[in-house]
């Protein structure tokens, strides 16, 4: 399913917008994903919306002022739209409109998960999901925040997607560019060790499967708690004995950090820089997995106009977002421009 990587196009003319890298500019070029109907259905939850976006079905949560400017929330793994339930009454209050989509491959979610591996590659399908998702709910820019993976997916969206990115807010996991760069390299590779296990099929599926890979949870023991009844209310222990289940989330990590991504100490493609205002957000509990390092020293891949704000967040669970919301949300809502 791989497909020719190009850069979005600009929503005031035909010309491609040109991104400078740190060798030579070049010109990337994104086909405009087909515009669609949606459909709307109620739940309890608030507006669930199908939609088809780059070729894929998709059901997204849609609240707020259809005028109001948008907020895109991403999810990481092994969670779905669900994830954001905390976040999205805030934002709805403060003027905003929140679109949080079951992503490709999500756990448990609604949304298309195709099996093929490079159908999880961040630059050459999962960022056209996201433009695709904007295109078919005729929105043109937006604030884009994501979680874990979602906060992968959000940095390179900001990076290849200029003009259709307001601010970016990053949770957990900072520029891929620089995830296994700089001092904290060998400390970052150390704690993935999980990824390199990831990358063998069929063992680590029966490995998530079986409960016995992280039977105490990914933070301390005093997340545990917190961490189980997310679990528990998001639905995420449904299925969750069942290895194929596992194998779409799983590719997330076999596209973007499989072994040899590990080895060399890349996490993805080199990215051009971000030009956005970007809030950078980084958990205690994110230590297990993600070193401060990486987080902290992101904003080297901010260039001007942007800006970068760092904040660490005293919060025992890498899922935060969900099990110590107050915080979260509000460094979110104290950056965010409804202009």
């Amino acid at each position: 399913m791989a497909t020719r990587l190009s850069a979005p196009m600009s929503a005031t003319c035909n010309k491609p917008i040109t991104c400078s890298r740190s060798r030579r500019p070049r010109t990337l070029r994104a086909k405009a994903p087909t515009r669609c109907c949606v459909v709307t259905t109620d739940n309890a939850t608030g507006r669930r919306k199908r939609l088809k976006a780059n070729g894929l079905n998709f059901v997204v949560d849609d609240q707020g002022d259809t005028g109001a400017v948008p907020v895109i929330l991403l999810h990481g793994f092994p969670n779905r739209a669900n994830m954001w339930e905390m976040q999205i009454p805030g934002l709805v209050r403060k003027g905003f409109r929140v679109i949080a989509p079951d992503l490709r491959g999500a756990f448990n979610g609604e949304s298309d998960a195709p099996q093929d591996v490079q159908a999880y590659h961040l630059q050459k399908a999962l960022v056209k999901d996201v433009a695709g998702i904007m295109d078919a709910l005729d929105i043109d820019k937006a604030h884009i925040v994501g979680h874990d993976w979602g906060s992968s997916l959000a940095w390179t969206f900001a990076a290849l997607y200029p003009d259709r990115t307001l601010q970016l807010v990053a949770m957990s996991v900072g520029n891929p560019s620089g995830y296994f760069k700089g001092d904290h390299a060998n400390e970052q590779k150390m704690k993935s060790w999980y990824i390199a296990f990831f990358s063998l099929r069929g063992i680590a599926e029966w490995a998530m499967s079986s409960g016995k890979l992280f039977a105490k949870g990914v933070g301390p023991k005093e997340a545990a708690e917190a961490e189980a009844r997310m679990a528990e209310q998001l639905g995420m222990l449904k299925g969750k004995d069942r290895p194929e289940t596992w194998t779409s989330g799983l590719n997330w990590y076999r596209a973007n950090a499989g072994l040899r991504n590990f080895l060399t100490g890349s996490l993805a493609t080199e990215l051009p820089p971000v030009t956005c205002d970007v809030l950078q957000l980084w958990f205690t509990g994110d230590d297990p997995v993600c070193t401060e390092g990486q987080a902290k020293t992101s904003g080297q891949f901010v260039k001007s106009p942007g800006t970068f704000r760092y904040e660490r967040i005293d919060s025992p669970s890498h899922f935060a977002p969900w099990t110590d919301p107050e915080p979260v949300s509000a460094s979110m809502l104290n950056f965010l421009r409804k202009a």
